[in-house]
């Protein structure tokens, strides 16, 4: 048997199996449905050596609202114990490596739907506190998943290395591990 890692950009494949799968997930993306997924990818002559897991933790701080001056304390959010029951479960699936960045506030901005109002001429003016999110970013997910492909690849931990993701950030990383492929057939 050829063992092979599977490395997965968390929120990239959550979004697409939310696509594909649409109607399908009575309790949307779960742990179980992530880890199902993403083990498919597996050739029937392979082994999973390890699932690497690539997210951020839910963003843990509390922002002043700028519409209405409220403190939001991210923490006490149902999104926040969602997520942070999501990587739980996750952690403990059978051969699963949790890598895990940071989520960085990028500040407060207003949402698609009051933007769309806007362009029709209707928004309600001033915006209400409900107009804007706080925007996050992750940092270190990518240099994570880079730094994993060139290990595994240049350490012959694996004979197959499959990443899931859309992000064409990863190209470099991969072009490294198909070269390094084909120099050792």
């Amino acid at each position: 048997m050829k063992k092979a890692a599977i490395l997965v950009d968390g929120e990239w494949f959550r979004r697409s199996l939310e696509i594909a799968l649409k109607g399908q997930l009575p309790h949307g993306v779960t742990a179980d449905v992530m880890y199902k997924n993403a083990l498919l990818a597996l050739g029937s002559d392979e082994e999973l050596f390890r699932l690497f897991y690539y997210d951020c933790p839910p963003y843990q701080g509390k922002e002043t609202n700028p519409i209405d001056k409220s403190i939001v304390d991210f923490r006490t959010l149902k999104k926040f114990q969602a997520r942070s029951l999501f990587l739980s479960e996750m952690k403990a699936k059978d051969f699963v490596a949790l890598r895990l960045g940071v989520a960085r506030n990028r500040g407060w901005t207003l949402t698609d739907g009051y933007i769309r109002r806007a362009i029709a001429g209707t928004p309600p003016n001033p915006p209400l506190a409900s107009d804007v999110f706080l925007a996050l970013e992750q940092k270190g997910v990518d240099m994570r998943i880079g730094i994993d492909v060139a290990t595994l690849t240049l350490k012959r931990i694996v004979d197959r290395v499959i990443l899931v993701s859309g992000d064409t950030d990863m190209i470099p990383a991969m072009k490294l591990a198909a070269a390094k492929e084909s120099r050792s057939c």
